[in-house]
């Protein structure tokens, strides 16, 4: 397989990094205001040797998150801060280009420096919507609460999906344990899909990141906040409110390698089964790391009953496949879905 424009070992030529920012570009469908500046940075050697200098992946959106983060109504972007924050309608134009450019410029350093010590971790709550149904399916198999792990967690708040209510436009699935705030997520059943009557019962939650986010530290919760796209006011609102769900939710968050943790689990976890997901995560794996997170799985399965279910990206832009089974090469693709959760479809 060839290597990666992202790979901080081959970001040397500013031609590929400009070929990778622009298919970046066109995946940004949800974003015509990012989808405009990107294009924008393809064109403009200094812009793009400061996002080859953001050594992980993808650079733009710890780039667009570290602008956002930095953003307040007095700085220097401060005429474009209602757009660039999802207050106002969004005016992208040559003026917008500069004031942004001079932005990252001027402030390059502090922006790598973000890029070198953050992630990209949307903790997207809408993607509940999207495997909650196949984890009820393997609860209702197996009659019991299982443990719910999810790979890559960022805060957790997927972990939390018993406590959000379900509408799929067909019928709402409600929390199974409510929550002092509120929260249904919208999702499209495009595909008339046999849904669950019930969320699944949760026995216990568990999230393994490289490194976890506390969701009652605001400087983390504002990382999360940065993250979100401009045009996203219903994401922002949603973040907030599963923040708040997820702050009085037990939650077990192992910082580490989830290759090497979920071996782990057994001797960590009470008796029962396990469930492990993973939400638009794998695509930041080596080919290696994926089959690293197969066998451990599959080490997991020896021990216990494990199912495995995955959302990854798939196909055109914001679309993503829902599989169920152990192994990529053993899973069966099951659904497809809206990277955010706004729909799920037959596959």
């Amino acid at each position: 397989m060839g290597t990666s424009p992202w790979d901080p070992a081959t970001r040397t030529d500013l031609g590929d990094i400009a070929a990778a920012v622009l298919r970046w570009s066109e995946a940004a469908v949800d974003s015509p205001l990012y989808s405009f500046l990107a294009r924008r940075i393809a064109d403009d050697p200094a812009m793009l040797r400061v996002v080859a200098q953001i050594d992980r992946t993808p650079p733009l959106n710890l780039l667009f998150g570290g602008v956002r983060l930095a953003l307040t109504p007095d700085s220097e972007l401060a005429a474009w801060y209602p757009v660039l924050v999802g207050d106002a309608a969004l005016t992208p134009d040559d003026a917008l280009w500069e004031a942004f450019r001079s932005y990252v410029l001027t402030h390059a350093d502090a922006l790598i420096e973000i890029g070198r010590t953050r992630r990209t971790q949307t903790n997207e709550a809408g993607r509940s919507a999207a495997v909650m149904p196949w984890i009820a399916e393997a609860a209702a198999r197996w009659r019991e609460p299982v443990h719910l792990v999810d790979v890559g967690t960022s805060a957790g708040l997927n972990l939390c999906m018993d406590r959000f209510a379900h509408d799929y436009g067909t019928g709402v699935v409600q929390a199974r344990l409510p929550a002092s705030t509120s929260l249904t997520l919208h999702c499209e059943n495009r595909g008339g899909l046999a849904l669950p009557h019930a969320a699944p019962a949760i026995a216990t939650r568990t999230g393994l990141d490289l490194a976890p986010i506390d969701a009652s530290d605001p400087d983390q919760a504002a990382w999360l906040e940065a993250l979100v796209w401009p045009e996203h006011i219903e994401r922002l609102d949603r973040l907030r409110k599963a923040l708040q769900i997820r702050a009085e939710t037990p939650v077990a968050l192992m910082e580490g390698d989830a290759i090497d943790l979920l071996p782990q689990l057994d001797r960590l976890l009470p008796p029962g089964p396990v469930v492990v997901m993973h939400t638009v995560m794998a695509y930041q794996l080596t080919p290696e790391q994926q089959v690293a997170l197969d066998a451990a799985c599959l080490v997991l399965s020896r021990k216990r009953p494990t199912a495995r279910v995955s959302m990854e990206p798939a196909g055109a832009p914001t679309h993503t496949a829902i599989r169920t089974g152990l192994t990529r090469s053993t899973a069966q693709v099951r659904a497809k879905a809206h990277a955010h959760g706004r729909w799920i479809d037959r596959a």
